[in-house]
């Protein structure tokens, strides 16, 4: 009869012990896949600009939408059919060359700045910087398009802003920019 009883509470308690365990998990589980969520988004919507012989300046805003901190890979990688820093007048697409800049407008380093580095080759683009985020932070940061010397009036350029965070590379966000080449400034 003890015995029973015995089974009976040890059986409760285990049963307890599961259920406890697969509600911690879960929340576990939530919270890493929420770590990977960030948001990017262009100031003013401004997803569409033109061009005078200064070039254009986009205004992006990264939001870690997670709790934990997280270091973000951004880079701006040229959408046209062309070879980077090439001219390419096949359907007025073009490719323009952006440099990184924070609000205070200093350039911000690219993850490549030296050039014994290994992992890259000649042709590789190097248009990319890092950001480390807290969790729920944001960070505005400039991305200043150059018009190329020689760009024909009524070009466009497509480039594409892309996002990845050290905690999950598959997970990427972008957004795309597009830029036509006007006289004038």
């Amino acid at each position: 009869m003890k015995t029973s009883l015995y089974f009976k509470k040890s059986s409760f308690v285990f049963t307890i012990i599961i259920v406890l365990m697969s509600l911690f998990s879960s929340e576990i589980i939530y919270s890493q896949s929420s770590n990977c969520n960030a948001k990017l988004e262009v100031i003013n919507n401004q997803f569409n600009k033109k061009a005078g012989e200064s070039g254009v300046s986009y205004r992006l805003k990264l939001t870690n939408i997670g709790f934990d901190s997280s270091n973000y890979k951004i880079e701006l990688i040229n959408a046209n059919s062309s070879t980077k820093g090439q001219l390419s007048f096949k359907n007025n697409r073009i490719n323009i060359n952006g440099d990184f800049y924070n609000v205070s407008l200093k350039r911000m380093k690219s993850l490549h700045n030296s050039s014994t580095d290994k992992n890259i080759k000649d042709n590789d683009d190097e248009n990319e910087i890092g950001i480390f985020l807290k969790g729920k932070e944001s960070k505005i940061f400039i991305i200043k398009m150059k018009t190329p010397v020689g760009a024909k009036i009524g070009s466009i350029n497509t480039s594409e802003v892309k996002v990845t965070s050290d905690k999950c590379r598959n997970n990427i966000i972008s957004v795309v920019l597009n830029t036509e080449i006007i006289d004038g400034e």
